[in-house]
């Protein structure tokens, strides 16, 4: 059965009800809820976001002069991370929130204000201070989720306040959710609590440095590491809550101004595709990635944004998955139950979705030697393998690839359709 790519697009949208949910839509009210299986739902409708912490500067362009807003927001970016400044929440840093909000919802991209000290509201003054800013910015279109403490378990932060700060913002703003960012710290223990003041969760976690995997404490050193805080977040967001995965840019750990012997360094293509496909194989239902204000040289540091990074990796990979690719929507359906099998687990992870006749399975190798994986249980005929430029065959029910260490290999296979589902015969 052979189906061009365009045909696909129109046949996911159907299956989908409509076309993704996109930033800027007419400028309504913002209403989010999460699916008993943890993925997000933006109006009604799934939505897979990626997301930028630290947002760009206000005045964004282009090393060529040109709107850097628009670039990044056409090249999948939907919501970045805005607001005060280490120096906290003074007037100045609310009125420059005002104008980041607003300039960015004019391009079709979300803010999530971190609301930093705010949320501490052990500390005085805090709960007004609180409850004055949310109800001046609940009414804006452009905000997506409030972002609450900043890896507050490693801060040892307390939990109750938190806990009293999450349940005042939803009686605020019941439409929209609260997120924490951990720290790649602690355990399933002490970090269990803090999912009490929260809907959405992620765990921040950098691999690529100078000894490799420096900023994880784990024994695993390895770009697998993202997999496994991945399954980390998971498991904390389980009762109803969203995980998703902070990814690298770049950080603090390579950034030789916050150390001298720190080694800069960024993630090549390879790494960074496989570090953003082994999460969402793992159990991601969103990524944001970190650090593109960070370390900054020439003309990126003039501009405030890593347009090098950009344009060499992250915009050529987020093209894979961004709203308007064959992915995207597939990204947003539920999990499938498709009794698949396949060799080599568990070096070789998978994730797979059901879309139609299709089967969309993402496979990805962790640390170890190249082997060949065998995947049964289809229906014979093509396996596009999609990014790849090569197809290849279901003979008996299954089809055999070579994967090589952080090989990604994303497969559009035919599935056995049930017999109440197959057309009758004429």
């Amino acid at each position: 059965m052979n189906v061009c790519r365009s045909c696909m697009m129109v046949l996911l949208v159907v299956l989908l009800g409509g076309g993704p949910a996109t930033a800027g839509q007419g400028g309504g009210p913002v209403k989010l809820s999460i699916t008993p299986d943890g993925r997000l739902m933006l109006n009604g409708r799934p939505y897979f976001f990626i997301g930028f912490a630290p947002g760009p500067p206000l005045d964004f362009q282009t090393p060529e002069g040109g709107d850097g807003w628009a670039e990044m927001a056409e090249g999948g970016m939907s919501v970045v991370r805005g607001g005060a400044s280490p120096g906290g929440w003074t007037p100045q840093a609310e009125e420059q929130f005002s104008r980041y909000l607003d300039a960015a919802h004019q391009r079709g991209v979300y803010v999530w204000p971190f609301l930093r000290e705010m949320v501490e509201l052990n500390k005085p003054g805090m709960r007004d201070k609180l409850e004055t800013f949310i109800r001046k910015y609940r009414g804006h279109p452009g905000i997506l989720f409030w972002k609450s403490a900043d890896e507050p378990e490693w801060g040892k932060l307390p939990v109750e306040p938190l806990k009293e700060a999450y349940d005042l913002i939803r009686e605020l703003d019941p439409d929209r959710l609260v997120w924490f960012c951990h720290a790649p710290r602690g355990t399933l223990e002490t970090l269990r609590p803090y999912s009490a003041a929260c809907d959405v969760l992620s765990i921040d976690i950098y691999p690529v440095s100078e000894p490799p995997g420096k900023h994880s404490l784990e024994a695993n050193k390895g770009l697998s590491m993202v997999g496994d805080y991945t399954r980390r977040t998971v498991e904390l967001a389980k009762g109803g809550k969203m995980p998703f995965m902070v990814l690298q840019a770049c950080w603090s750990g390579v950034n030789p101004a916050h150390n001298p012997k720190n080694r800069l360094m960024f993630p090549t293509f390879r790494q960074e595709r496989y570090m953003l496909y082994q999460a969402i194989i793992c159990g991601a239902n969103s990524v944001s990635f970190f650090g593109m204000p960070v370390a900054l040289t020439g003309r990126d540091a003039e501009l405030g944004w890593n347009w090098t990074f950009w344009r060499a990796v992250l915009k050529p990979l987020l093209a894979e998955i961004k709203p308007g690719s064959e992915l995207y929507p597939v990204l947003t359906l539920p999990d499938s139950k498709y009794p698949l099998g396949f060799t080599g687990a568990p070096q070789i992870e998978a994730r797979w979705k059901e879309a139609s006749v299709y089967l969309y399975i993402l496979a990805a190798a962790r640390e170890g030697e190249t082997v060949k994986v065998t995947f049964s249980g289809l229906q014979d005929g093509e396996v596009a393998v999609l990014h790849e430029n090569r197809t290849l065959q279901a003979v008996d029910g299954s089809f055999t690839d070579t994967f090589a260490p952080h090989d990604v290999h994303i497969y559009r296979a035919l599935r056995v359709m049930p017999p109440a589902s197959r057309p009758a015969s004429r």
